[in-house]
């Protein structure tokens, strides 16, 4: 690849990241729900041009729908399976590791999710919009789908540059989510790199991974809400 076409990379990214983080900060100052969900889908938007300008299109990067009843149900195993891992690298491996070092989440990170707590129809309203639509569908199309795939074209779609961009990409993931501290980071991340992982193996399809993402919030917001905030 040549010099030119890596710069042109570099620079869709650092635009879509631009545009995502200058509407997260307008939205935090407003105090809107779902900030980082409408960032991601202001972000998605400008790759979207970004990508038809190159003749991309997003069924190109695996945002499809399973054909036929085989591959649902591949398709929904493999999600499950992605999910289940998730939950085994956190509890058996990040979860003692963070005991081990200290690593706590802050106290305050949860009290953006306060707001729907006792509040039924609100709270099943945030899960679909914000958690199912913004969260899963949202940023699995734009970091497994748009920034991995543009990080490994910039290295060369081979065995390191697929590598060096789960790596990358996982840790971009991660870094988003600072507002968790950094056991959130190392954790996010980490989870970011799995879904990666399970997104390449499975062909590049985006379905597993959108459904691991999506339940494995609802788990976690389910045991917030279950608990009026005390399980974080």
């Amino acid at each position: 690849m040549s010099a030119a076409a890596r710069g042109r990379i570099l620079l869709q990214l650092a635009l879509v990241f631009a545009v995502m983080l200058s509407v997260k900060w307008i939205a935090d100052r407003y105090d809107v729900i779902g900030a980082g969900s409408i960032a991601i889908w202001c972000a998605i938007i400008v790759a979207t041009l970004l990508m038809k300008r190159e003749g991309m299109i997003w069924p190109e990067l695996g945002l499809r729908l399973p054909k036929g009843r085989g591959q649902w149900l591949r398709g929904i195993g493999w999600g499950l399976l992605a999910m289940f891992a998730v939950f085994l690298l956190m509890g058996l491996v990040l979860g003692p590791l963070f005991g081990a070092l200290g690593l706590e989440t802050p106290a305050d990170a949860s009290d953006r999710f306060r707001f729907f707590l006792g509040k039924p129809l609100v709270f099943i309203g945030f899960l679909v919009v914000v958690i199912w639509f913004g969260a899963a569908l949202g940023e699995e199309m734009f970091m497994r789908g748009f920034v991995l795939n543009r990080i490994a074209t910039f290295f060369g779609e081979g065995p390191v540059g697929w590598s060096l961009a789960l790596v990358i990409h996982a840790s971009i993931f991660g870094a988003m989510h600072a507002y968790q501290g950094l056991a959130g980071m190392i954790g996010t991340g980490a989870i970011g790199f799995v879904l990666g992982v399970f997104y390449l193996v499975g062909k590049r399809s985006l379905f597993p991974v959108v459904l691991a993402h999506g339940l494995i919030n609802t788990v976690g917001l389910l045991g917030f809400y279950f608990t009026d905030g005390a399980l974080t």
